[in-house]
């Protein structure tokens, strides 16, 4: 079972773990060195040591965490992924920036998931999901690729045109009658690889917004994830927080 926090149908048992890593960092503020193997926390949490490489492997990836080969992970201050609700709100432009236009570059009604999105929609792997790929500009320029996937039976009448004029949150709750209640977002600063400073026409080693989405039913059945790559010079956020 895992550490103070009950299993949560249909969300990831990686990700709980996850949760659970963040909720163990949170309660030692003030320790200056915090770490761990991956035999102590498959123990505490009553997992497997692959739940725990996944989950681990992925804030290592994030900078959470950090590993130094022979002593352990440990974790890296000052950097945890921050969780928004739905009531938060992205403003991926300044005001001054003068709106932006979608482009669909894939769009597949029906694809194998692969094992990480199966993994995180929780489904089994290969089972078939809606892909969408979309581009945003602002004028001329590239700003933003989307890369989206959604529960294949939750978007069954899916066209080009809605993915170019609304947003698939909202074509999932008025068009489709899903009941989508609540949202997860992390958002990263870090460096573009090749692919993507090649596809948004920037150096490598340019600065980029990563932006991570899920969105789950009232019982944490997660319907629809994606990242989003944004060219960090031309993108602002904007949020609004209640307690």
């Amino acid at each position: 079972m895992l550490d103070v926090k009950p299993f949560v149908e249909g969300l990831p048992l990686y990700r709980q773990v996850q949760a659970g890593i963040e909720d163990m960092i949170r309660a030692q503020p003030e320790a200056r060195t915090v770490s761990f193997s991956d035999a102590s926390l498959a123990k505490r949490f009553g997992v497997s040591r692959i739940t725990v490489r996944r989950a681990v492997d992925e804030l290592v990836g994030e900078g959470v965490l950090y590993r130094i080969q022979g002593r352990g992970t440990f974790v890296r201050r000052n950097k945890l992924k921050e969780k928004l609700t739905l009531t938060s709100f992205l403003d991926a432009w300044t005001q001054s920036a003068g709106g932006f236009n979608v482009k669909v570059a894939v769009f597949e009604p029906r694809m194998r998931a692969p094992q990480d999105v199966a993994e995180r929609l929780g489904i089994a792997p290969g089972a078939p999901v809606t892909y969408v790929r979309r581009l945003r500009f602002q004028k001329d320029t590239l700003v933003a690729i989307d890369d989206r996937y959604i529960r294949v039976e939750c978007c069954p009448h899916l066209t080009k045109q809605d993915i170019e004029t609304s947003s698939i949150v909202d074509y999932l709750r008025n068009r489709e009658g899903i009941a989508i209640d609540h949202g997860e977002m992390e958002i990263e600063a870090r460096v573009a690889d090749r692919e993507e400073a090649n596809i948004l026409g920037i150096k490598r080693g340019q600065v980029v917004l990563v932006r991570r989405v899920v969105f789950l039913t009232r019982k944490n059945e997660a319907i629809h994830i994606g990242t989003s790559i944004y060219r960090a010079d031309r993108t602002s956020y904007r949020l609004t927080l209640s307690t």
